[in-house]
């Protein structure tokens, strides 16, 4: 009898294994359907709006995100709004972790981080500049030490927003209209390097999203630069 419950548990935990894996392939199977389906999607988008839709494509903005990797933009769709040259991008990179548990045994953990890049093509090159959120330790370091190197003068957009410049004086390029966009909630973080403009978010691109309106941003962000206010 014992001999013959182990035989039924070993049988019942290869079915359980048995399940689980063909669980797990139709997991992926769906996954992949599901991500061709998705960028079939913007594949018939661009072409119904007269954009242009890329696999994998390389671009010069990859070492301005997270992750920095130069092979993570997975498609982009590229086209002219109100007269500029623009791209919505989707961008990831995967982060890994190895940590070594109290029996020596080694773990290893990844996780994709995936983001909306949009990028717009400006009527002239301006130098490195960024203009992004500060987070808690930024805000500490500020009351500590008083304003970093790049303030603009304005006291609640320095102490809400921090700019990054090449060069001291360069702050002078984000202009008062612009900062008081920024203050409005109306333009998001960006950085330029010469003609090119970019901001990104977290997410993917998914489905019906409204393109024009996650660049439109960027492009009042470039007409007040270009325009010096």
């Amino acid at each position: 009898m014992e001999r013959m419950a182990n035989v039924f548990w070993m049988g019942g935990c290869a079915a359980v294994a048995v399940l689980l894996v063909a669980g797990l392939v139709a997991l992926l199977v769906t996954v992949h359907r599901r991500e061709r389906e998705r960028r079939e999607y913007w594949r018939w988008w661009a072409a119904r709006h007269g954009w242009a839709f890329v696999e994998r494509p390389q671009l010069t903005w990859t070492d301005r995100v997270p992750g920095r990797s130069r092979r993570g933009v997975r498609f982009a769709l590229t086209g002219t709004l109100h007269g500029r040259p623009v791209c919505v991008a989707e961008y990831a990179y995967t982060e890994t972790q190895s940590s070594t548990g109290a029996d020596g045994n080694q773990t290893t953990t990844s996780r994709t981080h995936t983001y909306v890049v949009c990028s717009v093509w400006l009527r002239r090159s301006f130098p490195a500049l960024a203009v992004g959120p500060r987070h808690v330790f930024s805000k500490l370091g500020r009351a500590l030490f008083g304003s970093d190197t790049y303030a603009t003068g304005h006291e609640e957009f320095d102490r809400q927003w921090r700019v990054g410049a090449a060069a001291p004086g360069q702050q002078a390029l984000v202009g008062p209209t612009l900062i008081a966009a920024h203050l409005a909630g109306a333009v998001p973080a960006w950085s330029v390097r010469g003609p090119e403009l970019i901001t990104y978010r977290p997410g993917r691109l998914e489905e019906h999203a409204p393109v024009p309106s996650l660049v439109t941003p960027l492009i009042t962000v470039a007409d007040l630069l270009e325009q010096g206010r």
